[in-house]
Order: C-alpha cells, then sequence, then structure tokens
C-alpha cells in the first residue's frame, strides 16, 4: 500500500520583470496554488485542484516517495533524504512545492 504524500506550496510568486516583458497585462500570480496551500496524493493521481503543469513537476517525487523510495542518492540534493522540492515551469509566476510523505494523511 501507497503512502500518502503531502504536497505544501513554499512560495507562489511572479517575477515582475518576466510579466512586465512577456506576459499579458496583470498577469499576476498563479490562479491554482496560494502559499501555505496542502494538497494530497497517493503518488499515482493527481490531486484535486492541482494545476496539471505544477502535477507534471511534482509526480516524479510522489510516485517513488509514496513507496518509500528516495528521490535522490542519499546525501547528494537536501538535507533530508525524504522530501522533495519541486517547481512547477512556469517561469513568469513560479510556484514551489514541498513533496514528503504524511503518516497522518
Amino acid at each position: 500500500m501507497n503512502k500518502m504524500v503531502k504536497i505544501t506550496v513554499l512560495n507562489a510568486d511572479v517575477n515582475r520583470e518576466l510579466e512586465e516583458r512577456y506576459a499579458i497585462p496583470n498577469l499576476g500570480p498563479c490562479p491554482f496554488h496560494q502559499k501555505g496551500q496542502v494538497l494530497y496524493t497517493d503518488g499515482t493521481h493527481k490531486p484535486k485542484g492541482m494545476c496539471d503543469y505544477a502535477w507534471d513537476a511534482v509526480k516524479v517525487m510522489a510516485g517513488p516517495l509514496s513507496q518509500e523510495e528516495l528521490i535522490q542518492p542519499h546525501g547528494t540534493w537536501l538535507k533530508d533524504d525524504q522530501i522533495g522540492v519541486a517547481a512547477c515551469p512556469d517561469g513568469i509566476r513560479p510556484v514551489i512545492f514541498l513533496v514528503e510523505t504524511d503518516d497522518g494523511a
């Protein structure tokens, strides 16, 4: 049985310089995700309300974590091998996610 994976939005920002240069007027931050938002997945299925592009970035970490596997070689990236930090591919208004197993969900 897969463990539940908790996905927390750490940051949802707008790069104002890129927004002004490339985006439609008043694009603003991501309409799907806000700082502090928490979503849950079984590692296979996209959480309700999660942007498809963000899910594509997160699912490569959520799947292995749900099966209690490491997503990086031990000690090569993050201080804690049991978590991941991922970003959606929107370069103008990126959203940063913390991905971790959640035994209480």
